[in-house]
């Protein structure tokens, strides 16, 4: 699988969990979130934390290899954790 793939897998998991997440907050209204819902973010934060390391961990070699291709990755990476913590502290 490329890093492309595998960039745009992440992408598509992210946009269906935010889009997930949309629609329940939008069932449940204007709720305050309880301590399991922040328990359950922190799960989801991690796992994604952990998928990002694995996909890194694999193209390891080929990011060694190619600087840029590291700071893209970097970028891309950060990009994407920020994206997610900013949607979960709406």
């Amino acid at each position: 699988m490329s890093l492309m793939s595998e960039i745009q897998a992440l992408r598509a998991e992210i946009d269906a969990r935010a889009h997930t997440a949309q629609h329940e907050r939008a069932a449940s209204g204007p709720a305050a979130p309880s301590g399991a819902e922040g328990t359950d973010t922190q799960a989801g934060l991690e796992s994604f934390v952990k998928t990002v390391d694995e996909t890194l961990a694999e193209f390891s070699e080929d990011i060694g290899k190619y600087p840029q291709l590291a700071a893209l990755a970097a970028l891309g990476v950060g990009l994407a954790v920020g994206v997610v913590i900013g949607r979960q502290l709406r």
